[in-house]
């Protein structure tokens, strides 16, 4: 009886281990959170963290326009990762969960290993590509914590990722 307990212990860590980058999401989907920002005159500092891992401070501006990571999701489809955002010129500043339960279903492509969800930044507020319905659909604006009462609309500034 305890050498079917240790195996299956060693089988569970073996798996975590190969579960631990998106390349090797074998058990759990994979996924990528990618952000992309038109604010160009100014700089957007980023910090994104989830319970286990610190991606530190981000700066996004004319010449960065681009952040993204990849990651595996837990097994319980838990995983949270949220960031704070904040502009260098202004008092602007949001800080939001950009992947969530809700949002992994929202970003998923139908792919074990390679889902994106895609974050636009602009001057109004903060955008969530709808993977299911095509468009980007305004989230949260800049110094509020509440979602925007708009319906999606399809946004003409921000281009299909």
């Amino acid at each position: 009886m305890m050498r079917k307990l240790c195996f299956l212990i060693l089988i569970f860590v073996w798996l975590n281990l190969v579960n631990s980058s998106v390349e090797g999401c074998t058990i759990t989907k994979g996924y990528a959170v990618h952000m992309l920002t038109l604010i160009t005159y100014d700089n957007v500092m980023v910090h994104c963290k989830s319970k286990d891992d610190d991606l530190g401070v981000h700066i996004l501006n004319f010449t960065t326009l681009e952040y993204s990571w990849t990651f595996c999701e837990n097994w319980l489809e838990s995983t949270l990762y949220s960031c704070h955002f904040w502009r260098a010129s202004s008092i602007d500043e949001q800080t939001f969960q950009v992947f969530n339960r809700t949002m992994a279903k929202t970003c998923y492509q139908g792919f074990h290993d390679a889902n994106t969800c895609h974050w636009g930044i602009k001057q109004d507020g903060f955008y969530l590509f709808d993977n299911y319905a095509r468009v980007w659909a305004k989230q949260y604006d800049w110094n509020h914590g509440r979602k925007s009462s708009r319906k999606p609309t399809i946004e003409s500034a921000l281009v299909y990722p």
